[in-house]
């Protein structure tokens, strides 16, 4: 049964409260911002459009196909999730046969339809299954976990929205996390702005609670999305500001290699080895006791060293010499890694990263090698960012 106007104008009341909190003015833009540009011209204007925004939220009106489909892209929302009857949230991943208990997922089920019911047993199930996924993604990418990741979180949403007190600031903690986790999900398949919303979600929740290393994940991944989009002083700024509020962290690591590819993009080789320098002398101090959850993957071996042939890689685009080092890094980083994560579609970035080194150092056969093997891990795991990565490389 389709729910009623008032049922779906307090569910969209319900996602522009949640954060990041947006008024009606503000969602009016972001929904005119959704909509292809040929068409925006026929759109109301941002007033026009609160006005209406206000009458789908108190039920007067419900917003036509048109106007679902812009909230779906602006929201990063399913229109089923949106508008049509809550689906059954899926919370078993794979792998969680013996992690997570028919107890446990009965508990989550009733916290999903009741989220008053919301307590340390059920946030405890929900690291849980958050771990799961994590590792579930490195196995069979990001593309099919979208969906589920999206439904969960909205079921989280609603258990924030009624948590207070000390159970709130621990279901915040793993909400932020699952909200960061979408947010990558998002940036993996190459979806940016959708990737945004999220994380402007996670940064809401973990300022919340002062998470700092939340936080500071943030700034970093706004920095990786500035990198995909070319906007390299965003991508220098943000990662300086990421490595100044993680000061303490191992992701710090990450940021110093982050803002060292940005550098490489300049040419800017004095920058570039002074940065490489503090990174890999941080990452032999680094702890893993002291890591985050989503930190596991810094600690793989072999992963630092990924980052320090990605930055030399892109270096050796002006200055020859660094090509060398690039392949040296790049291949020892991919031989380091654990099986489990070798075939997962975060390293392919990196076999894609060492073709382009072989080719930029003029050793064609070795490019055609490894080629060869991202065709076989973008087609193990379905990946569309992998193979246009492998057409790029045929091109």
């Amino acid at each position: 049964m389709t729910p009623g106007k008032k049922a779906i104008g307090a569910r969209l009341r319900e996602v522009r409260e949640a954060p990041p909190y947006w008024s009606r003015p503000e969602l009016a833009r972001l929904l005119r911002g959704a909509a292809d540009p040929r068409d925006r011209p026929g759109l109301p204007h941002v007033k026009t459009l609160a006005e209406m925004i206000k009458h789908w939220e108190a039920g007067k009106w419900t917003p036509n196909t048109r106007y679902r489909a812009l909230y779906a892209k602006a929201t990063g929302m399913s229109e089923e999730v949106l508008f049509g009857e809550h689906p059954p949230v899926p919370w078993r991943a794979a792998g969680l046969d013996e992690a997570l208990t028919p107890d446990d997922e009965e508990r989550l089920t009733l916290a999903t339809r009741r989220p008053i019911r919301t307590d340390l047993a059920v946030i405890d199930s929900l690291a849980t299954v958050l771990a799961a996924q994590r590792r579930l993604e490195d196995a069979i990418g990001s593309e099919p976990l979208i969906e589920p990741v999206r439904a969960q979180l909205g079921a989280i949403s609603g258990m924030v929205a009624n948590a207070r007190g000390p159970i709130r600031t621990r279901l915040l903690d793993v909400a932020a996390q699952w909200a960061q986790f979408a947010g990558w999900l998002h940036t993996s398949v190459e979806r940016p702005r959708q990737a945004l919303v999220f994380l402007n979600r996670t940064l809401a929740w973990g300022t919340e609670i002062d998470d700092r290393q939340i936080i500071g994940s943030v700034m970093s991944w706004q920095g990786y999305i500035a990198d995909t989009r070319g906007e390299i002083g965003a991508m220098i700024g943000l990662s300086q500001a990421a490595q100044r509020v993680r000061r303490d962290s191992v992701g710090r690591v990450y940021d110093l290699y982050q803002e060292a590819r940005a550098r490489a993009l300049l040419g800017e080789t004095e920058h570039v080895n002074r940065l490489t320098a503090m990174a890999a002398q941080e990452a032999d101090e680094a702890r893993p006791d002291a890591a985050r959850p989503w930190e596991y993957y810094y600690f793989a071996p072999g992963f630092f060293g990924l980052e320090h042939g990605l930055t030399y890689r892109i270096l050796g685009c002006s200055d020859p010499a660094y090509n060398g080092p690039a392949i040296e890094h790049l291949t020892a980083g991919l031989e380091g890694l654990p099986a489990d994560m070798r075939k997962s579609e975060w390293a392919g970035d990196f076999v894609y990263q060492l073709a382009r080194a072989y080719e930029q150092a003029g050793e064609g056969q070795e490019a055609a090698r490894v080629t060869a093997e991202l065709k076989e891990i973008a087609a193990q795991i379905g990946s569309n960012r992998l193979t246009r990565l492998l057409a790029e490389l045929r091109h």
